[in-house]
């Protein structure tokens, strides 16, 4: 996957467009767009995307998000090229509970300023254990071979290590 390229699945994305006052036929005027999942995950990488179109002038470009009793910065920025798209990764933290956030975003020029403040919600991410053996039933003295999997509440691995692991025979007489 490209490092700008937004991912895909299941993700719901909020899309965030605001345009500087004008007509609704094509423009030249300075305008932004702003991709982020609506739900994002805690401990799993996700992505803010932002694109700046026709822009006359360098601006400072930074985006926020303030979750948890923190803000955090995702971008900060300056931009002097006409068009730009950039993507950034970020992780969220674990939190006590499900919450509200908000991502504010602020372009500034010496001639123009856009300026957004809009919610996401933040939900504690799940993991499921899968733990899978060659075999459904040994014969006693067989090897088992198996393998421990991790994945997250949409099934994409998830690279984590496994400290212990504790197997235990289970021996069924004839009655």
């Amino acid at each position: 996957m490209g490092k700008d390229r937004l991912p895909g699945g299941s993700n719901i994305f909020l899309l965030l467009l605001f345009l500087l006052p004008g007509n609704t036929s094509p423009t030249t005027e300075p305008q932004y767009m702003v991709l982020v999942p609506f739900l994002i995950h805690t401990n799993i990488p996700e992505k803010v995307c932002i694109q700046l179109t026709h822009l006359n002038e360098s601006v400072t470009l930074s985006a926020t998000l303030e979750y948890a009793g923190e803000n955090r910065s995702l971008i900060a920025d300056v931009v002097s090229e006409k068009d730009m798209f950039k993507c950034v990764p970020f992780t969220v933290p674990k939190s006590n509970s499900s919450s509200a956030a908000f991502l504010t975003v602020l372009v500034k020029g010496p001639s123009l300023e856009f300026r957004s403040r809009k919610s996401v919600l933040v939900k504690n991410s799940k993991s499921l254990v899968f733990v899978q053996t060659d075999k459904p039933i040994y014969k006693p003295g067989q090897t088992v071979l198996f393998r421990v999997v991790y994945l997250d509440e949409n099934f994409h691995p998830l690279n984590r290590l496994v400290s212990m692991l504790v197997i235990k025979s289970s021996v069924r007489g004839k009655g």
